[in-house]
């Protein structure tokens, strides 16, 4: 008699009791832009910061060109300075934590600075941005 008594009350605690799951949604947002003024004239020091905000599920996929350029990491981990370096060509990737620098070669030296996002799966370039170096 008394194992029913708390077979029943153990039961009636287990319906009344309200279980919270948290599900933690990811933030799959690409996020490109200038942090101060938004313009397509990079003047070092003034307008050379940049946001980049990779989700998870693109990090491995997506890969950054430039041409007469290069993104140096700042202290904040999504925040770059854009670096004028005319002539050369770099590509950076960013796996987890680890934000890798390559140098792919040599171009035309210009006060233009190539950005390409390039999908490193499907080979496309799905976004494009040219900036003036004063």
């Amino acid at each position: 008699m008394k194992n029913s008594i708390y077979i029943l009350a153990f039961c009636s605690f287990s319906l009344c009791a309200q279980y919270k799951v948290k599900i933690k949604r990811e933030d799959n947002r690409f996020l490109f832009f200038q942090l101060s003024s938004k313009t397509d004239t990079i003047i070092k020091n003034k307008n050379d910061l940049f946001l980049i905000k990779l989700p998870d599920s693109l990090r491995s996929n997506i890969q950054i060109f430039l041409s007469n350029g290069q993104f140096i990491k700042s202290e904040n981990d999504s925040i770059f300075q854009l670096k004028s370096i005319p002539g050369m060509k770099y590509s950076h990737t960013k796996s987890d934590s680890i934000f890798n620098t390559l140098l792919e070669g040599n171009c035309l030296p210009s006060k233009t600075i190539t950005i390409e996002f390039n999908n490193i799966a499907t080979q496309e370039i799905f976004m494009r941005n040219n900036f003036i170096v004063k």
